[in-house]
C-alpha cells in the first residue's frame, strides 16, 4: 500500500518516486500546488476508494499521515 501510494503521489507531483520521503510534508514539495491537491485527493478516491473533504484532508500533514489513511480505509 505504501509503495502504491508514493507512486501515485510521485505522478501528481511530476516527481521519482524515490524523492518522496514517508516523513516529508508533502504541501513542502516545489512543484505541489492547488491543482496538484485536487489530483491528490482524485487519487485517493479513484486508487484507494477514499472520498474525503478539503478541510479533513487539510488535517494530514506527512506522506506517512496519507499512507495511514489510505491503509485503515482502502480494500484496494
Amino acid at each position: 500500500m505504501k509503495e502504491k501510494l508514493i507512486n501515485a503521489l510521485a505522478e501528481a507531483l511530476e516527481m521519482e518516486p524515490s524523492q518522496i520521503k514517508q516523513l516529508d510534508t508533502f504541501r513542502d514539495y516545489e512543484n505541489y500546488s492547488s491543482l496538484t491537491e485536487l489530483s491528490v485527493l482524485a487519487m485517493l478516491d479513484s486508487d484507494f476508494g477514499v472520498e474525503i473533504e478539503m478541510e479533513e484532508f487539510n488535517k494530514y500533514k506527512t506522506v506517512d499521515n496519507l499512507i495511514h489513511l489510505v491503509s485503515g480505509n482502502s480494500s484496494k
